[in-house]
């Protein structure tokens, strides 16, 4: 078990998905590119830093707009200041300009841990794989053992995730995909178009909503939801 922190930042402004890497773009020059977490570069050695990154850039859905919104982890936070810190917190998109305009914030401590429940999250537009992962997954033909390899995927990304952030996962745990809602390519990286999945799965690990699992994390891919079981007490037939 480790409890971590986490801030959520919403702006009150509107962008679309594509502007994400803009967004985190943008972010990292205002709060400067000595600060590595902010986009992960390797400032020394160049190239990027083989880590879970500890700031990441999502979207936050509010009555239909799409508000650009920062999560930020363990030490992402202290981070943080240095963007905060700036007088002027405007950032360019594509020439447009965008107040960033604090519309919510949360600071919070959670509690990750195993159980002996299972828990059911979506995942949005995850990208499970490399090069290597993605040349085994084509040879695969059957349903089964297709699904077989993505929660194999799945479960090391979560181990990968629970690292970065700290937490040794000593307890047995289990990954079992219950649906998959949508399978797509998207264009990533300029010219680069990858595949992406949107799915269920169930697990007995709890994990905070927003974090981001898999490649492309940082930049608003592979978010986990926590999908909050109804509760029908009160109803009468």
């Amino acid at each position: 078990m480790r409890q971590i922190r986490i801030l959520e930042v919403a702006f009150d402004t509107e962008i679309q998905p594509y502007q994400l890497p803009q967004f985190r773009g943008a972010i990292a020059r205002k709060a400067g590119l000595e600060h590595d977490l902010f986009h992960n570069h390797d400032n020394e050695n160049g190239g990027f830093h083989n880590r879970y990154p500890l700031i990441q850039y999502k979207l936050d859905t509010y009555k239909g707009q799409m508000r650009p919104m920062l999560l930020c982890l363990e030490d992402g936070i202290e981070e943080a200041h240095h963007f905060f810190s700036q007088p002027d917190w405007t950032v360019s998109l594509n020439g447009t300009t965008h107040p960033m305009r604090v519309a919510r914030l949360n600071v919070n401590r959670y509690t990750l841990n195993t159980w002996d429940k299972q828990f059911t999250y979506k995942l949005h537009k995850w990208m499970p794989f490399n090069p290597d992962n993605y040349a085994k997954y084509q040879i695969l033909r059957g349903i089964a053992e297709k699904f077989t390899f993505l929660e194999t995927l799945l479960k090391t990304q979560i181990t990968s995730f629970a690292q970065g952030v700290g937490w040794t996962i000593e307890q047995p745990f289990s990954v079992k995909i219950t649906n998959l809602n949508k399978e797509e390519w998207l264009q990533h990286k300029h010219s680069q178009k990858v595949l992406v999945f949107t799915l269920d799965f169930q697990t007995n690990i709890s994990l905070p909503d927003f974090v981001g699992i898999g490649k492309g994390a940082s930049k608003g891919l592979g978010v986990v939801r926590r999908v909050r079981e109804r509760n029908f007490s009160n109803k009468t037939s």
